[in-house]
């Protein structure tokens, strides 16, 4: 499949057996907001084989554990770039927030084989028996904050005909969320995928929904990669190399994926984030190990528009906009750059995905 879609420019990566060096005589600054406690693949695969710097980025990563504080610190203009939650880039956006999507950063979806590739479940205390949305009522819900996934609840308990208000929602960091399932101190949680199954190591949970059933769409997005829209304009250059440095990523995920079992893939996730096999596993089975099975749907790095006008429709039904109207997907996202990346790279966008 990644052979017919993506052509000769695979041929040249898997050919290399790492990504090719931009030469540059001196490296572009950018200062990247990343959220460590929702690690993403793409990235670490970027910075197992140092796709930046070969792209001449000289990338100053600062480290956030919630989405609102790097929102903030992108508005605030403390960082140039950041992946972050459409919703939530939204909300400030309809706010008067000058903000663009430049692509996406990890994608939720089931593929062809029926196989779930899911960042983020529902899950809930089993000896709560809690067997639908309708058994919540009266539970202690954790999520990490009032946007995104909270808001996408709402939606599912609102079709289910539960109220919001018969549930106690309390905010917290995902790594947080399995502790406080072990002390008791909430029933269910909107966790990653990698701490859902650390906490399952300590206590019985069950799996409610996965992140796509939540937000109810083929393909949803995690996160895009946001920048405000002057420093887009005024640093071209730089935009353009860190999405060629993510793109170059993809393609050698999908490599690694096709021909050696994902092992380099594995490789990275253990030495970054410390992982023991199992939980590196883990996270390769769920999120590091799709890589070029969303092309069935999506280009490399598409936002779906899908998502976009469904985040926007939760935030006018959610009543955070106050009256605002919400963001467009042409508001939102501004392609230029990232179509600028694919030609530079040789690679094609159809026109008929996403």
């Amino acid at each position: 499949m990644i052979s017919r879609i993506l052509g000769a420019a695979l041929a040249v990566i898997a050919s290399l057996g790492a990504l090719p060096a931009t030469a540059q005589t001196e490296p572009l600054p950018l200062r990247l907001g990343y959220n460590v406690s929702a690690p993403i693949g793409t990235f670490i695969a970027a910075i197992g084989t140092d796709a930046f710097a070969r792209e001449g980025i000289k990338l100053d990563l600062q480290r956030f554990q919630d989405t609102a504080g790097l929102r903030d610190a992108l508005v605030a203009r403390h960082v140039d770039m950041g992946g972050v939650g459409i919703t939530t880039m939204q909300q400030a956006i309809a706010a008067g927030a000058p903000l663009k999507a430049i692509s996406a950063f990890e994608y939720m979806f089931t593929d062809k084989a029926g196989r779930p590739w899911e960042a983020v479940f529902l899950i809930t205390r089993k000896d709560r028996n809690i067997r639908s949305l309708a058994d919540l009522k009266g539970k202690r819900l954790a999520v990490d904050s009032y946007v995104s996934w909270y808001l996408m609840l709402r939606d599912r308990l609102r079709e289910a005909n539960v109220d919001v208000k018969d549930i106690t929602f309390l905010t917290m960091p995902y790594p947080q969320m399995g502790g406080a399932m072990v002390l008791d101190q909430v029933d269910a949680a909107i966790i990653t995928s990698t701490e859902y199954v650390r906490v399952s190591q300590r206590l019985p949970v069950e799996a409610l929904m996965t992140g796509s059933q939540l937000s109810n769409l083929k393909v949803d997005l995690t996160q895009a990669m946001f920048a405000r829209d002057e420093w887009l304009k005024q640093n071209e250059e730089v935009t353009v190399r860190f999405l060629r440095a993510l793109l170059r990523t993809r393609l050698y995920m999908q490599n690694d994926i096709e021909k050696n079992d994902g092992a380099n893939m594995k490789r990275f996730i253990r030495e970054q984030l410390k992982f023991d096999d199992f939980l590196t596993d883990t996270f390769y089975r769920f999120r590091g190990g799709y890589a070029g099975r969303e092309l069935d749907f999506i280009n490399m790095l598409e936002i779906p528009r899908a998502v976009v006008e469904t985040n926007a429709r939760t935030l006018v039904g959610s009543g955070l906009l106050q009256g605002r109207t919400p963001p467009t997907f042409e508001q939102t996202v501004e392609y230029r750059y990232l179509m600028r990346a694919y030609r530079e790279l040789a690679l094609t966008w159809d026109d008929k995905k996403g």
